[in-house]
């Protein structure tokens, strides 16, 4: 029998040994409640699992491989002593003794069981970072770090968990920038997907820095749509936001939509507010799409045209609103316009309210079709694009009292569009990349 396997017959036998010890001193002599049960299950089960992942880390030993170890600079490296190291994990905190050694050469130390372990400076599992990361993309860091510890028994530092977090959020910054580039240089290979009709929408919400300013988070979303019945459900949606400017955002957008068959579509709907730019990126990317306001947005306009107009007059403010909403859905839009040029405003503010909001309606005229949209079964919107920003950026980066720098509210929104597009994503991928 080889060596190898003796150990490991030698490490089942005493793990085997100490399991027994453990029902024998847990189990109790009669079955209780559901809740007892369930306690004593959990009790046994996490102290079985700190035995087998404290029994094969100590199978590696210490790493000692003699007094003088050649280093990779090429010089030797000579041993100095045993040094501990804590690792979170997801059963325990470990602490590993490990052999260490330096090098006179290059000046650098090192461990040669943290290669053999995989460990990093980070002081946590793969699987603790990903949990970390999870939950970080939902809630503020203090509460992934209480949460964390109730929830699992896995203890971290509200800075630890932000570090990860921000750190994997980075990483997929850098993927995606990397696919965006090769997607914009023409050379990225043709997607498979051949959707009859895909959807791109785009918005924007500011999100609170330090220092009390604002940064505009660019949102776009990519889904397409099923009907059931009389109703049009979205499905498949993706999400892209970043602080970047709109060149660049519009480019994050339009490598998504690459991935999904943009190129390959029956159909492309675009999605957005009245924005100029928003118009300006689709035409770029999308020169065939069919183009759509949003209706939430347009109805938005309708109300600030009608809180200027009807001021306290809250009954005349509703009706004139639903009737104007009745004309947008029957493709009336120049009954609309025609209302509010009949509107004689008594100060200069609400002239700019008039003015400002007829040329939105003029110039969106050809975008706010929404009878002959839905007779063609397209979706228009009714606040999908406003929704995205709310899930994305709202939900978890303008909580109460947030304040981010750049650099984070960066990796955040990359972090969070990520996962709110794939929740089943397996993030060890990128938390192996840090340290």
């Amino acid at each position: 029998m080889s060596d190898a396997r003796a150990n490991k017959d030698e490490m089942i036998r005493r793990l085997l040994e100490r399991y027994r010890k453990l029902l024998e001193e847990k189990l109790p002599d009669e079955p209780g409640t559901l809740e007892e049960i369930e306690r004593i299950t959990e009790e046994i089960g996490n102290e079985t699992k700190r035995e087998i992942e404290q029994e094969c880390v100590d199978y590696h030993g210490v790493g000692y491989a003699g007094w003088r170890l050649r280093c990779s600079c090429g010089g030797m490296a000579t041993f100095k002593c045993h040094k501990n190291k804590r690792q979170q994990t997801l059963s325990s905190e470990l602490v590993i003794v490990r052999a260490y050694y330096h090098c006179k050469s290059c000046g650098h130390g090192f461990a040669p069981l943290d290669e053999a372990l995989g460990l990093d400076g980070l002081c946590t599992s793969i699987g603790v970072r990903t949990k970390i990361a999870r939950l970080a993309s939902w809630m503020p860091f203090e509460e992934v770090s209480a949460e964390l510890g109730h929830l699992c028994g896995i203890h971290v530092s509200r800075n630890t968990a932000m570090r990860i977090a921000e750190s994997m959020g980075e990483r997929i910054r850098q993927e995606q920038a990397g696919h965006q580039e090769l997607v914009l240089s023409g050379h990225a290979p043709e997607a498979n997907a051949q959707p009859d009709r895909l959807y791109v929408a785009i918005d924007g919400v500011h999100v609170p820095m330090r220092g009390g300013d604002w940064r505009e988070a660019k949102t776009g979303v990519v889904y397409e749509t099923q009907e059931r019945g009389q109703t049009v459900v979205v499905t498949d949606r993706e999400y892209v936001a970043t602080l970047a400017k709109v060149d660049s955002f519009a480019g994050k957008v339009y490598a998504k939509a690459f991935e999904r068959g943009v190129e390959n579509a029956k159909e492309v709907v675009a999605l957005g507010d009245g924005a100029a730019w928003i118009w300006k990126s689709f035409a770029h990317h999308y020169p065939n799409a069919v183009q759509i306001l949003d209706f939430y947005h347009a109805c938005e306009h309708l109300n600030d045209v009608a809180r200027a107009w009807y001021r306290d007059q809250t009954d005349q403010h509703k009706r004139w609103v639903e009737a104007r909403k009745t004309d947008l859905l029957s493709d009336s839009v120049e009954t609309v316009i025609r209302s509010i040029e009949a509107w004689r405003p008594s100060d200069p503010e609400e002239w700019e309210i008039r003015r400002t909001n007829l040329a939105y309606f003029k110039t969106n005229k050809a975008r706010m079709l929404y009878a002959t949209f839905k007779t063609q079964g397209y979706h228009i919107g009714s606040g999908l694009v406003e929704s995205a920003c709310k899930t994305v950026v709202g939900q978890r980066l303008k909580q109460s009292g947030m304040r981010w720098s750049e650099t984070g509210a960066e990796q955040m929104l990359h972090l969070r569009s990520f996962l709110l597009s794939r929740r089943n994503a397996d993030l060890r991928t990128y938390a192996r990349q840090l340290s």
